[in-house]
């Protein structure tokens, strides 16, 4: 089994919806993790939005061998797993900044689990921004010290008690009908510039596939989610891992 690890970095907001009816203030909630509670991108929409993106770059053929081709009834060369959140931005109370990256143990831990089980080695790593400061640092009233890098990227380490007070954010929609308000209604966001890590994993005799899709998707925008009408979910993929 050969696998590489995918960072998705979300340049605009982000809308994974987890399809519950919910009957209080936030209409639209994001999936999450059923473990951690987190965020995340479930395989599914994950292997839909990559199909979608190639499809329309003419790459169709490179779509029915990684994915699989549906009328055909064959199976892709690629298994996709959901991508696991690493780090949010988070609204500084303290520091020079207007916001801090910040990461919870939880998403270290995975991280580190992700690398050390697909053999990824510590020294193949994301390059990434720093995304702390010199001064004391504050987010959303919480005190931050303990620095760390989690895919690529130095960010604030929490813990998951600390980062679960950590609201995301909620917009407003409204459908409007000739000026008049018709319909609003409440959706929760993932934040521009958080970050998530999902592997791809293929068997010893399919390398080329996985290598070509690493090629292919690397440095790329894809978007994810839904409101991609309103820019929402447009996401910059990087990798790691030999092939």
């Amino acid at each position: 089994m050969k696998a590489i690890l995918v960072k998705v970095q979300c340049v605009t907001n982000l809308h994974v919806g987890n399809g519950d009816v919910n009957y209080n203030i936030i209409d639209n909630e994001v999936e999450r993790d059923p473990v951690t509670g987190l965020p995340t991108i479930n395989s599914s929409g994950l292997k839909g939005a990559l199909r979608q993106y190639f499809t329309e770059n003419n790459q169709k053929d490179d779509v029915n061998s990684w994915f699989g081709d549906d009328n055909a009834k064959t199976e892709g060369a690629l298994k996709i797993l959901s991508a696991d959140m690493m780090a949010m931005p988070a609204r500084a109370s303290e520091g020079d900044k207007a916001f801090y990256m910040v990461s919870p143990k939880s998403s270290q831990e995975r991280y580190d689990q992700l690398r050390k089980s697909f053999a990824i080695p510590e020294t193949d790593d994301f390059s990434g921004e720093d995304y702390t400061d010199s001064t004391n640092v504050a987010v959303e009233g919480i005190k931050v010290e303990e620095k760390i890098v989690v895919a690529g990227d130095t960010v604030y380490s929490m813990s998951d008690a600390e980062f679960r007070m950590i609201e995301l954010p909620v917009m407003a929609r409204n459908c409007l009908e000739n000026g008049i308000s018709k319909n609003l209604w409440y959706e929760e966001i993932v934040p521009h510039h958080s970050t998530f890590v999902f592997p791809v994993i293929v068997r010893d005799d399919a390398v080329d596939s996985l290598r070509g899709f690493k090629n292919a998707i690397e440095g790329k925008i894809v978007q994810f989610g839904g409101n991609a009408s309103i820019g929402y979910g447009l996401c910059s993929l990087t990798t790691v891992g030999e092939v």
